[in-house]
Order: structure tokens, then sequence, then C-alpha cells
């Protein structure tokens, strides 16, 4: 089973592992918990809490694919396993159990293995703060279950979306320039999660390249990875796979509609299993596998007062969220003052290009891009990247 709580003894050894062979390192990353057993779920509250680090309670499948990749370690109990079966596998999955039954085998039995569970727990903080970073890594490598099923082969990847605060903010132009910014090897797929968009393939000048749109694919249980999906889609020279709407005005052509919320969630799933996504959505529309999510706000009052609201509903989903602060011609507010607005942190600021706008328009997104953009998507990996 893909994603299957490793045995207790390959948990020991075990360092999560993130984007391109980085382990997360940082020691306020949550511990996500997944137990629906009503008496184990202290149990497994309480000694998650004992280790210092943030929680996430679990409700459900849809925010347990959401924080899946980014936490330190995962607390699940067998109702919950079918969760994992759509998810690569990865290190520091706990398989919890109570002590009325038979457990299954590779179970901590709580609360009587407490203590044994908290040393595995610190075993692992201690690999991936470094210490044993490298030979870790390859550990956790030939550990991993080649099933077949979804990102089974795949490294951990990073899932990154961009929501505009505004019409015309520039989200769908900033989305592609931190694609195209982002290392080659890494193999960036941007996703276009407007139904109404006029298509990401236009700004990326990949219209007439053959390859998959929304309406053309559909993703089975556990039968595509994400370099199959990968390579269905539309390429730009520089190796960016685009996944947008079909040139159409027949509404039938042009993706499920009402249903491409699922689609999405269902395709981020899948590339999620390695490399860089980026996801162009709508404010309402947060793919549940969201690592970080970048709010593109022009500095005027309207569109501060909508992304403190979107930044308010990011953080209620436990998804960390950051401002890039778009300069227009009118423009008024400083980083200061829509920081305050807004309530999250500016972590790029984009002047006001007004050639770029043209040449988006005639040519679509120069492979050389502008100083002031480069040096913002630069910015924005970073943050993603941390």
């Amino acid at each position: 089973m893909a994603g299957y709580p490793q045995k207790r003894g390959d948990l020991l050894e075990g360092a999560f592992q993130l984007g391109d062979g980085e382990a997360m390192t940082s020691e306020t990353a949550p511990i996500l918990i997944a137990v629906d057993d009503a008496l184990l779920h202290p149990e497994a509250t309480h000694l998650a809490a004992a280790t210092g680090r943030p929680i996430i309670d679990s409700s459900g499948p849809g925010d347990f694919v959401r924080h899946y990749s980014r936490a330190f370690a995962v607390l699940i109990d067998a109702a919950r396993t079918p969760d994992l079966e759509s998810l690569p596998p990865r290190g520091g999955v706990f398989l919890l159990s109570g002590d009325t039954g038979t457990p299954p085998a590779d179970a901590f039995i709580l609360p009587a293995q407490a203590a044994d569970l908290l040393k595995a727990l610190g075993k692992l903080a201690l690999e991936s703060s470094g210490g044993a970073r490298e030979g870790a890594a390859s550990r956790v490598s030939r550990s991993r279950p080649s099933t077949g099923s979804v990102g089974a082969a795949g490294a951990v990847g990073t899932v990154v979306a961009f929501v505009g605060a505004a019409g015309g903010a520039g989200t769908s132009t900033i989305a592609a320039a931190v694609a195209r910014a982002a290392a080659a090897d890494t193999h960036p797929v941007v996703v276009d999660a407007h139904r109404y968009s006029g298509g990401l393939d236009l700004l990326l000048g990949v219209e007439e390249e053959v390859g998959a749109r929304w309406g053309e694919i559909e993703i089975g249980e556990g039968t595509v990875d994400r370099a199959q999906l990968r390579q269905a889609l539309p390429q730009t020279k520089d190796g960016i796979a685009v996944l947008t709407a079909a040139r159409t005005t027949v509404p039938a052509a042009a993706g499920a509609h009402g249903g491409l919320r699922a689609e999405v969630d269902r395709v981020t799933t899948v590339l999620g299993a390695g490399g860089f996504t980026v996801v162009d959505a709508p404010p309402d529309a947060l793919p549940n596998r969201c690592d970080h999510a970048f709010v593109v706000v022009p500095a005027e009052v309207r569109a501060a007062a909508a992304a403190a609201l979107i930044s308010s509903e990011c953080r209620a989903a436990n998804t960390p969220v950051s401002l890039v602060l778009r300069h227009r011609g009118w423009s008024g507010l400083s980083a200061e003052e829509v920081e305050r607005v807004a309530g999250a942190d500016v972590i790029a600021e984009v002047k006001h290009l007004p050639r770029l706008v043209r040449a988006c328009e005639v040519d679509g997104l120069p492979a050389r891009l502008p100083r002031p953009l480069s040096t913002a998507a630069e910015t924005i990996l970073e943050a993603a990247n941390g």
C-alpha cells in the first residue's frame, strides 16, 4: 500500500525529504494526527504535545492530504490508513494502536509504548536536523515500496498556489515567472485552476503545442505517477509543463463544469509526489495539497481588504501564506500599510512594468524575465522552499 506506515525499525532510520533532497529542518514543523479512535486520540494528542511541536488534527482526507507532505511526522491509526493510498510514501509515518484487542505488529501501542514513540520522534528530529542527513536520505529511498500507485516512486515535492486579491493583479504572470525561475531539475508544472482564465498556455506560448488540457485527462485509482502526467502536458521550450483549459467555445469541451476543484485536487496530489508545482487558483478554490499560498495584492485599499480574508482562510486551513505586493499606476499603499490591513507579511514587491504588460499580450511571458520580476520570483522561491 502506497504511503503505508513503515515498520518500526525503518521509522527510526527515516528522515522526511522535501523537494530535491532537502530535508525539512524547521523545529516548528507540525505533527499531523489522523486518529479516529476516541480512546486513542487523546493519547496521541498528549504525546505529540510533549514534543513541543505544533499539532494539526486531521478530521478527514481533505485536510490530511493538505498537510501530509509538510508535517514533521504523521501519527495515524488503522481506521485512517486508507487516506494514505493515493499519497507518496515518506518517512516519519507512525502507526498507532490502543491496548485493546490485537494491535497490528508494526504499531506503537499507547499508552504502554509512549516512551518508545517519543524516542523514535526524537531520533527523527536529530536526523532531519542534518546530523545524519545524507545517510538517512539514502535509507529512506531504499525502504520505499514500489507498488505502481500514485507517486510511489517519487520524492515528495512542493506545491504552491498563487491567488489574486483583485482582478488584473498579474497573478498568472507572477505564477508563470516563478515556474520559469525554478531550477530545471525540479521539472516545474503550472496548473491553471481557473475555468474562465483564458488559458495560461497563451501566456507561456504553448497554445499550439500538442498535449492534454482539462477535460482530456483522467486520473484513475493508483495508476498515474508524476512523470506520466507531466509527459502528457504541453511544454515550453525551457521545460515548463502546463495544464490549462482547452481553446474552445463548447462548454462540455472546456472541462468538468462545477467539478474542476475536484480535478485540481486529484492532479495536485499526483504532481505533489515530486518536483515543483505552481497552481494559479481562484481565492475560493485552493487545492487541498498546498505547501504555501502566495496572495498577489495590488497596493490598494480594496485589494488589501480582500487579501485579509484570503489570508485568514489560508491560516484556518493551516496553510502558510505570504503576500506579494503588486504596484500599479494608481497604487497608493506601502508594504507596511498592506501588511497591517491584510494581517500577513509582504515577502516580495513587483513594480509596474508597462513594457512587460504589452510583451505578455503580444508574445507571452519573455524567456528572460525583467530584473524586477526575476528578483521577486527568486524571493518567492526561497519562501516556498523555506
